[in-house]
């Protein structure tokens, strides 16, 4: 890639990931401590804190990585709100110009996921509830909506009045267990979403860049939307899949 640099934090997935990144398609990678901006360079790297976060903000041209929408690295969410990383041997997501999804891909052909073996459950029709899907902190501060989910509760009244369960992923209750009982699932930008589709409930969200796969005010219009899955799927790469021509495709179509 022409004009692209890899940074890297002092946070030891980023080091991985971005290290995996810069030597699969002989990048330069850096200290984020030493970044400039510069317009004509593609800033590369993994997560929003320790600082990326603000860069992306700022940056014309990016690569985004993060966790990936299906099968991802397992993590763990505690009582105290932190996050441990079991392995990184699952899928990372990888975007252009944008965190949470290539606007201007759109690869619905369902290989890569058929390889995954997931089956895929038909719509849940015993669904009552809808699961309104909390962002992370780290997402409300980092996208300025303090209030997204007092908003989006009078968002989805307007449409409907089915109950609503809030979750995120710090809850009790696991998100198997709610899905069971889930008539929708309304998120701004959650990979759960993906997960929701799968398991037979709708998925719909806030944030513009995936909310044309699902608008609120469609909630009682209940479709699954599998192609969303078969894009995702094709936009997600495991670290050694970095080094493969299929990634490289990938990303001059990107």
């Amino acid at each position: 890639m022409k004009n692209s640099k890899v940074f890297f934090t002092k946070h030891y997935v980023n080091q991985i990931v971005t290290q995996f990144f810069a030597k699969a398609n002989s990048i330069n990678l850096e200290s984020l401590s030493n970044h400039k901006y510069n317009d004509d360079i593609t800033f590369i790297s993994y997560g929003i804190l320790r600082g990326t976060g603000q860069i992306f903000s700022k940056s014309k041209n990016f690569i985004y990585i993060d966790h990936g929408y299906i099968n991802s690295s397992k993590r763990e969410f505690t009582s105290d709100k932190r996050t441990s990383l079991k392995s990184l041997n699952g899928y990372f997501r990888v975007v252009k110009n944008d965190l949470y999804f290539n606007r201007n891909f759109n690869n619905p052909d369902n290989t890569r996921f058929n390889e995954l073996d997931i089956k895929l459950k038909n719509l849940n029709k015993n669904g009552k509830k809808i699961i309104l899907s909390e962002p992370s902190d780290n997402t409300l501060n980092f996208l300025k909506i303090p209030n997204w989910t007092n908003e989006t509760i009078e968002e989805i009244k307007k449409y409907t009045d089915r109950d609503i369960l809030i979750h995120n992923k710090f809850s009790k209750i696991s998100l198997s267990e709610a899905l069971k009982d889930a008539y929708a699932f309304v998120s701004c930008q959650s990979t759960a979403a993906f997960q929701a589709i799968i398991e037979g409930v709708p998925s719909y969200f806030t944030h513009n860049s995936l909310k044309h796969f699902g608008e609120i005010k469609n909630i009682e219009d209940r479709k699954l939307n599998h192609s969303l899955l078969y894009t995702a799927t094709n936009s997600q790469w495991k670290l050694t899949e970095f080094f493969s021509n299929d990634f490289k495709n990938f990303l001059d179509n990107i």
